[in-house]
């Protein structure tokens, strides 16, 4: 025999879950007890249940892999909401695991501890959210919420189990590994519509999306590149789905190059892209009338620009149908341009991150937060692969990067990870540095500090007529704060002093903090 949390464990580590973020609660010690006995999942204890959702969601971005956070019932659970939602903006599979009060209380208000309604508040922030009202389907609901994490767009999901049930003996049932639906190819009579559309443009561009990226679309993407000899930018989810030092890459779609090529396009495929208002700087982008939109969600397609061809399909089958048709050879119409474009730079490069591209390994991930530096680090940071760049980028949560970032180091298994943060975005999880002390994690933690939310600071500025307000901070010493948590710190002055500590920090076995004061943001490399 075994419980319903015996029942739970199983079918999650059938569906391959091998880490879970979290802390134990009242409600969900028999979770905790079950993963102890049975030993195939590994247990990240974390300080705060927003930081455990952020650190899944990390988790996730890096892998390819659902991530997930287990809490208690009720204020466990609405802690973590904050980064379901998070996940939910951005397209991120992870799934949040909550204990529930007894399974006859669920629907009463009869003073339960830790009641409330889970399904009611979840629901809009979730792809899939379940309570569980016996033992015996908990392994079916756990392959549905995988099952729906694996198939079309990728959002969260959420599974409810009340206290008894866990507890509860049961006759397991037959516990196996979900499986996606059949991805979704598009018709021929679209994919005709497609072609004609571009090879009849003189300038075509192609925006890839994080659609692409999850789609796994990056060889097609570079093919039909080559093509139609189009050149390629990207969305903040989709940095690095080409090497940015591939001369087809003109960067994020914000970046100076792009913003000259959308000046000469005529046509564009947009794969796996929302167009959302951070993207296009509240639709002031500029795109082609003759756009072709691909994408998994039927309701993303036409949403903010109308396409003129709307394709609704899985982005690997939609490009390789593509291809099929896509006629060889063919004019560059950008070979007149096409160098000058690749030459354009920032007007006022930042030191910091020019002196980080050059220190850090290739492959190394880097997170940012919702701060100033993040915004540059979108357009000016060069990706040179997929899932190497992240930033909570459409509910744009401050306080995100930092456990983000976290959970990526967990999943990488000693590789490092960095984050880039404010000081304002740091403070609000600075507790999870005893979680990567914890754990020995090779987390880089770089913190802008300028005792300001910066960012909101000069929004104040320019819409106030140069006042703002409740913007300045107190900050601690967050050298000897990092060393409070076990934690070595280190601020740095100057771009010599800062390539030595991230080597430093390349060679430490656990994580490391590094503190850039603003009073060294003009310097330059």
């Amino acid at each position: 025999m075994a419980n319903g949390a015996d029942l739970l464990i199983r079918a999650l580590s059938e569906n391959g879950v091998r880490h879970v973020f979290g802390m134990p609660g009242s409600h969900s010690t028999a979770i905790y007890d079950a993963l102890a006995r049975d030993g195939s999942i590994a247990t990240i204890l974390i300080r705060n249940e927003q930081a455990g959702a952020f650190a899944a969601d990390g988790y996730a971005r890096v892998t390819g892999r659902p991530g997930l956070i287990c809490t208690t019932a009720g204020p466990g659970a609405t802690n973590a909401l904050t980064g379901v939602a998070e996940a939910y903006a951005d397209s991120v599979p992870m799934m949040l695991i909550a204990g529930q009060v007894n399974s006859d209380r669920i629907d009463l208000e009869c003073g339960a501890y830790h009641e409330i309604d889970l399904d009611a508040i979840f629901r809009p922030a979730t792809k899939w959210c379940v309570t569980a009202r016996t033992a015996e389907e908990i392994p079916k609901l756990v392959e549905a919420a995988f099952g729906a994490m694996r198939s079309g767009r990728p959002r969260p999901t959420a599974l409810f189990l009340p206290q008894d049930l866990l507890r509860l003996e049961s006759n397991p049932n037959t516990v196996s590994a979900a499986e996606p639906s059949p991805a979704q190819g598009a018709s021929s009579e679209e994919i005709d519509a497609a072609v004609e559309l571009l090879t009849r443009a003189k300038r075509p561009i192609i925006l890839a999306g994080g659609g692409a990226t999850w789609g796994g679309a990056e060889a097609e993407i570079l093919a039909i590149s080559g093509r139609l000899h189009a050149p390629i930018i990207t969305s903040t989810n989709g940095k690095g789905v080409v090497d940015e030092r591939d001369p087809a890459s003109f960067g994020h779609a914000r970046s100076v190059r792009a913003k000259l090529a959308l000046a000469e396009a005529d046509a564009m495929l947009a794969v796996g892209c929302r167009f959302t208002e951070v993207l296009t700087e509240q639709q002031r982008m500029r795109v082609p009338e003759a756009l072709v939109q691909i994408d998994v969600d039927a309701g993303q397609v036409g949403m903010n620009y109308p396409a003129a061809v709307g394709i609704v399909a899985d982005a690997r089958l939609a490009l390789r149908a593509l291809l099929e048709r896509l006629p060889e050879g063919g004019d560059d119409g950008w070979s007149d341009l096409s160098e000058s474009i690749r030459a354009a730079r920032p007007k006022h490069p930042e030191w910091l991150i020019e002196t980080l591209r050059e220190a850090l390994p290739e492959e190394t991930p880097l997170f940012t937060d919702a701060c100033e530096m993040g915004y540059r680090l979108q357009t000016d940071w060069p990706s040179y692969g997929p899932r190497r760049f992240f930033y909570p980028s459409n509910y744009i949560t401050l306080g995100w990067g930092f456990p983000a970032a976290l959970g990526a180091a967990v999943a990488l298994e000693g590789k490092p990870v960095v984050a880039v943060c404010g000081d304002g975005g740091f403070l609000m999880a600075a507790q999870e540095l005893a979680t990567a002390a914890r754990y020995g994690l090779r987390l880089i933690t770089i913190v802008h500090n300028d005792s300001t939310y910066g960012a909101i600071k000069n929004l104040q500025r320019r819409n106030h007529e140069g006042r703002y307000f409740d913007v300045e901070l107190n900050n601690p010493d967050l050298v000897a704060l990092a060393g409070a948590f076990g934690v070595p710190g280190i601020t740095v002055g100057d771009v010599a002093a800062l390539r030595s500590a991230v080597a430093e920090a390349l060679d430490r076995d656990g994580p490391s903090l590094i503190e850039v004061p603003d009073r060294w943001r003009n310097l330059r490399v």
